[in-house]
Formats: structure tokens, C-alpha cells, sequence
């Protein structure tokens, strides 16, 4: 195959478009292959961290980013009736770093990313399906029936990947105990701004995002059976499971539309023992899906994305040695962040109320140095030029 043969992609999300971006200011020819008929601007929001934002500095998106969202300044966790147990401020943190985190709507992202790249770098409606590679490049299989050639394969798929089962098999995801709903209600509902907040019950959550003049993203979690369904009146449903939590949530929950609030089970991926087999990787959840409880899902993809663009860059003759490269880079800080966020989330969602009392006493005397360290350890990671 010939050396200018171009990097392919599947998955058109934020780790995709991002590993798009990067290797084009690298000087590749790339190629994103997404399965849906085209651009996902539905959806909820998310909570770009300060070290995902700091990955979009090299590329020149970090400003456009926080253009598009809203800058957050401190974190908030409480009890369900608003009771602190510990705030956050982040503004020395940003100052440390250089950036702020951004809170943005996943659509407007989307938007964002997409917009960076020239029309028709990526390709709806045409998800990767299958694979064939040899020593000399990748074969992608398509949806659509066509098959595409090119030097190096990134799975960036997500959690239901089909490069990852073409590499590996199946992979079960697995359960995480409970479920969660998430949805964005209309500006005029007042939050706290510049601030996210978290609030614990009894063996459920509540967490409220403020997304700026998008709104303000919110979601709820509960310990419940896996596969379980919302009744005609999630409202009504969703209000009788959070009655016990104060403002600003029963409005936040009444003033968003029904047909708009997502419920999807949590789960993540056990821990694979590799993600790369010669021209093809894994990138984002596709390789390591996490719970949500550290908010790093997309932040870990887009890290994925900018390191493995710099390995590849590095190594333009021996493509699969800067995959396995970019592998080992980056296997240790995901694993501890899976694990982390795993058990972050299991103590959350406690129910018994000695272990409860415990762990809220925890949180109430932790001191603020200590908090900072772990956030320190959680954003500095190294940025690639």
C-alpha cells in the first residue's frame, strides 16, 4: 500500500473527530467513518475538564470551546436537601493550569468539532463493520458495502464497538447497579452559575451542570435493576424518586420536556488486556468506557486522541510500532481513572445509613489541600505540542 494511503477512523464522537483533527495538523490524510446518518447534535451535555481542555489548546479549539459553553469555576457536593460536604474552588486551579473547565452541550461540540474539519472528512451513514489487515495497511469494511484501504485503523466507536470486536471479540460491558437519566432544561430555570453540583441521597443522585444560554444539563441516578423502563409520566416518576431533594431540582426535572430526558443503564468495560493489533487501535470507549461518577469519558477520549496523534507523527514510517507506543502511553493513567471512577460511584450510591454517615463526615473533614493534589494529579497531564 502506498505511503500516503490515508488514516481511517470509525466514530464520528468527540474522541474521533479530535484524533481527526490532531492528525491533520499533523500532516495526515484523514478519513472518519460514522454510522449515523449525520451529525449528532441531539442529546445532553457534558463537563469538559480542565485537562481536556488543555488537550484543545495545541489545536487551537480551546477558546472556540469555551465560546460555546459555559467557564466553571467552582464544584459543589452536597446532600440532597443542599447540606455542603464540600466545595471546590477551581479558579486557582485554572490559574494554575492556564485553562478552565468548560460545562457545553453535546450537540454544540459536535458542531464545533465537525466544523474543523473540510466538508466530507467525514462520512455518515457508513459505521465500519469489519476489517482485514496484512502488513502493508488496513482494509475497512462499511455498512454500505464499500471497502476502504488505508495505512493505520483508529477504533473510536465506542462502547458497542465493531473494530473492537473484530480485533477481540465480544466484550460484555458490564452493569454498574444503577441507572441514569439526563436531560437539559431552558435557561430560565436559575443555578448556581460558573458552578457544578452534585447532591447525594439514599442510594441515588442528583447532578446540575449550567450549560450558559444552552440551558442547564442535569442528571439522576438511581440503584435499580438492569434493563428497567420509565413509565407514560417520567415526570411524575422522576419527582417522586428525587421528592427529597430541594431546589432547583424538581424544577429542573419539571421544566425539562419529557420526550427529551435520556435514561441509559451505567456500565463500563472491564480492562482489556490491549487494545492494538498491528495497524489497528482502539481510542476513547471503544478501548476503556467508564463509569461517569469522575466525569472523564470524553475528557480520557480526547486525550487518547491528541497523544496517539503525536505518536503517530513521531513514527510516520513504523505506523504499528506508534500505535503500540501510543498504547503504552496512555494504558496506566485510563486503567487508574477507570478504577477510580468505578469505586467513586459505588461509594455514592450507598444506601446503608451508617455507611453513609460515615462517608459524609469524610467528605465534610477532608481537608482542601488534599483535594487539590488529587485534582492536580487528575489535570496535569502532559499536553503533546
Amino acid at each position: 500500500m502506498a505511503m500516503d494511503a490515508p488514516l481511517l477512523i470509525a466514530g464520528g464522537g468527540p474522541g474521533g473527530l479530535v484524533a481527526a483533527i490532531a492528525l491533520r495538523r499533523k500532516g495526515f490524510d484523514v478519513r472518519v467513518f460514522e454510522r449515523a446518518p449525520e451529525l449528532r447534535v441531539a442529546g445532553a451535555g457534558l463537563a469538559l475538564q480542565i485537562n481536556a481542555v488543555r488537550m484543545l489548546v495545541p489545536l487551537g479549539l480551546s477558546d472556540a470551546v469555551a465560546a460555546a459553553g459555559q467557564r466553571l469555576a467552582a464544584g459543589s457536593l452536597e446532600l440532597a436537601d443542599g447540606t455542603v460536604l464540600q466545595r471546590m474552588d477551581l479558579t486557582a486551579v485554572a490559574a494554575r493550569f492556564g485553562q478552565s473547565g468548560v460545562a457545553i452541550h453535546r450537540g454544540a461540540l459536535a458542531e464545533l468539532l465537525a466544523g474543523a474539519l473540510p466538508a466530507g472528512a467525514v462520512e455518515y451513514g457508513a459505521g465500519v463493520v469489519d476489517l482485514r489487515q496484512d502488513a502493508d495497511g488496513v482494509t475497512a469494511v462499511l455498512s454500505d458495502g464499500r471497502e476502504v484501504q488505508g495505512a493505520a485503523l483508529v477504533g473510536a466507536d465506542g462502547i458497542h464497538s465493531t473494530v473492537r470486536l473484530a480485533l477481540f471479540g465480544e466484550v460484555v460491558p458490564r452493569y454498574a447497579g444503577y441507572t441514569c437519566w439526563r436531560g437539559v432544561a431552558p435557561p430560565s430555570i436559575p443555578v448556581p452559575p460558573n458552578c457544578t453540583t452534585e447532591r447525594w441521597g439514599i442510594g441515588r443522585r442528583f447532578g446540575v451542570v449550567p450549560l450558559g444560554a444552552a440551558g442547564t444539563y442535569w442528571f439522576a441516578t438511581n440503584n435499580a435493576p438492569a434493563g428497567g423502563t420509565d413509565p407514560a409520566d417520567v415526570h411524575g416518576s422522576l419527582r417522586a424518586l428525587f421528592a427529597g431533594f430541594a431546589d432547583p431540582v424538581p424544577g429542573l426535572i419539571a421544566g425539562t420536556p419529557a420526550a427529551t430526558i435520556l435514561r441509559n443503564d451505567i456500565v463500563d468495560l472491564p480492562i482489556l488486556p490491549r487494545w492494538t493489533i498491528g495497524r489497528v487501535t482502539l481510542l476513547g470507549d471503544a478501548a476503556h468506557a467508564m463509569t461517569p461518577n469522575m466525569g472523564q469519558g470524553a475528557c480520557q477520549a480526547i486525550e487518547d486522541a491528541v497523544i496517539l496523534a503525536d505518536h503517530l507523527a513521531k513514527s510516520r514510517a513504523d505506523l504499528p510500532a506508534a500505535l503500540t507506543a501510543y498504547e503504552a502511553a496512555r494504558r496506566d493513567r485510563v486503567i487508574g481513572i477507570v478504577r477510580q471512577s468505578e469505586r467513586f460511584g459505588k461509594v455514592a450510591q450507598w444506601e446503608n445509613p451508617v455507611a453513609r454517615g460515615l462517608r459524609d463526615l469524610l467528605f465534610r473533614a477532608m481537608p482542601s489541600s488534599l483535594m487539590a493534589g488529587s485534582v492536580d494529579a487528575l489535570y496535569g497531564v502532559e499536553v503533546p505540542a
